[in-house]
Parts: C-alpha cells; structure tokens; sequence
C-alpha cells in the first residue's frame, strides 16, 4: 500500500528523533507524496503565566517552526509537498485529530526504546499507537 500523505509528529525537544521521523517521512512520500509536520507544544500552567516573558508563546512557537523547517529542508521535502505547524494540547489526542483532518493515510512518530517505566505508564507513541485508526510507524534512533 503506498502511503501519500503523511503526518510526521515530531518533538523538537528530541532533535535526533524528530530528524529521524521527517527524514522518514520524506523517503516514504518520495517525490508524489505529501508530509504534514506537527509538533504539539503542552499546555502551561497558568500560575507559570507570570514568570514567562509577555512573548514566550510566540518565541517557543517561532523557534520550534525553525527547526522543523531546518529539518525538512535537510530532508530534502519540496515546500510545495509540505506543511509545518504547531498545535497547543494533549499529544495523543492533537495527533489524531490533525491525522483526520488532514486524512492522512500514515501517521509517522519517532520515539525511544521503551523501558520499563514507559511499558507500565504508557507514552505518547504508545498511545497513539494503540489509538489510532489508521497505519502508525515509529522510527527508531540509536539515540537515548
């Protein structure tokens, strides 16, 4: 089944997997195909409000687009093909949504080898994993 569309859902605090998660996501889609980027930035606690720079929703978002647009880039994706956002939330459940709002066809995730903790707590490529209603590839880095 070739996969066309594609959603890469990346963290920018994990640089080495989210490279790996476009850089896979770029040779799946080939030249025909179409990457969807995401990074899903985490609610803040608004007692932190205060401590924060006036700006900082701003700055985090405009640095997390730098780097994934770095990465596509380095990916080889042509800007026409791909799309790059944030979105503010529950990583499971943005994922998902954007998959069916985009109607993707494969949701792509990089994610650690899992260890004990992860396997009893679960985690965001776990759940995703384990919710999602269409295909999920997770790739691997060597990486921890």
């Amino acid at each position: 089944m070739p996969y066309t569309t594609i959603l890469a859902a990346v963290d920018v605090n994990s640089p080495d997997l989210a490279h790996a998660a476009i850089a896979g996501a770029a040779e799946i889609a080939g030249t025909t195909g179409t990457v969807h980027i995401l990074y899903v930035r985490y609610y803040l606690p608004t007692r932190y409000s205060e401590l924060l720079a006036i700006d900082f929703d701003e700055r985090e978002e405009e640095e997390a687009m730098a780097a994934m647009q770095e990465w596509a880039d380095e990916a080889g994706l042509d800007p026409a093909r791909t799309q790059i956002f944030t979105r503010r939330g529950r990583v499971r459940d943005e994922v998902l949504i954007e998959a069916e709002r985009r109607k993707v066809d494969l949701i792509l995730i990089g994610s650690h080898q899992p260890s004990l903790s992860s396997k009893l707590l679960g985690s965001n490529a776990s759940a995703i994993v384990h919710q999602s209603p269409i295909s999920v590839l997770v790739v691997r880095t060597d990486a921890n």
